[in-house]
């Protein structure tokens, strides 16, 4: 059985730079992207720092793409957020690392109000699988979500994340901690992954869940990532058989130098 989508977008968080040349990453994962289906939008979103020179460029380096440039900066990456303090052990990750996990958990939900399902593929990905094919799978009216790996994160900037979501599930159903059970921080690889919006925003518990993480401003101080919340996120509040590894996602992940779904030669697929 499927479900009607009727609005699906391939989306991407990038910067502005200053030379066109540092695009070129960019350019070669928008030109890796194949498709059949001429209703879906290629949403890049960005800080506002993106000049209308440098959107022409990348609009005219990736002419079948119907690009989108979305300003995030009314309701994301704030500067005040740099007022909390941080849990020492990650102080090495910049104030833009911790916006980058917060935009991915909690604020592009903001700028995909009218979007059914998106397909997230990161600047540093070279894909090799048409994103058709992703949107078709997860018009099965019982996935969520599409991946191409799980992966565990380190416990240095997963700190204090397991107790907090069973501390807020506690709260929620009234359970003993005890009866909750602990799931180490792991997830899915987030760089190239598929969601189904219109039933994630149906489940009450995971939205509250977002809300939750969000009030509590632990991605900033912790730096806990967008990989193992979504991890935390899919094992407590959705079904198992609602999300999935798919062995079809396969592609390049440049600052890994991983190639996921399988081995293959990578040099074609070497980023610039």
């Amino acid at each position: 059985m499927s479900i009607s989508i009727s609005k699906k977008a391939v989306v991407i968080l990038t910067r502005g730079y200053t030379k066109l040349e540092q695009y070129n990453s960019l350019i070669q994962r928008n030109n890796s992207i194949t498709f059949q289906d001429k209703s879906t939008d290629f949403l890049i979103f960005h800080e506002g720092n993106i000049l209308d020179t440098h959107k022409r460029y990348i609009s005219q380096k990736s002419p079948h793409l119907k690009i989108r440039f979305i300003d995030i900066s009314e309701k994301a990456f704030k500067e005040d957020k740099k007022e909390i303090p941080v849990y020492q052990p990650t102080k090495q990750f910049s104030l833009n690392y911790r916006h980058m996990c917060h935009f991915w958990f909690v604020d592009f939900w903001y700028f995909v109000k009218d979007y059914d399902c998106i397909l997230r593929i990161d600047e540093d990905c070279i894909i090799d699988f048409s994103v058709d094919q992703v949107f078709a799978v997860l018009k099965n009216d019982k996935l969520v979500c599409l991946y191409g790996q799980w992966e565990k994160d380190h416990e240095f900037v997963t700190h204090g994340m397991n107790q907090f979501t069973r501390e807020f599930i506690c709260e929620k159903t009234g359970l003993s901690i005890e009866k909750i059970p602990v799931v180490e921080p792991s997830g899915p690889y987030t760089n190239v992954i598929g969601l189904n919006l219109k039933k994630l925003r149906e489940n009450r518990m995971l939205q509250e869940y977002i809300n939750s993480v969000d009030k509590s401003e632990t991605i900033y101080q912790y730096r806990w990532g967008d990989l193992p919340l979504w991890g935390q996120a899919l094992t407590y509040f959705c079904k198992r058989d609602t999300y999935s590894k798919w062995n079809k996602i396969k592609y390049y992940h440049g600052s890994h130098m991983t190639y996921v779904g399988g081995i293959k030669p990578l040099k074609r697929m070497t980023l610039s």
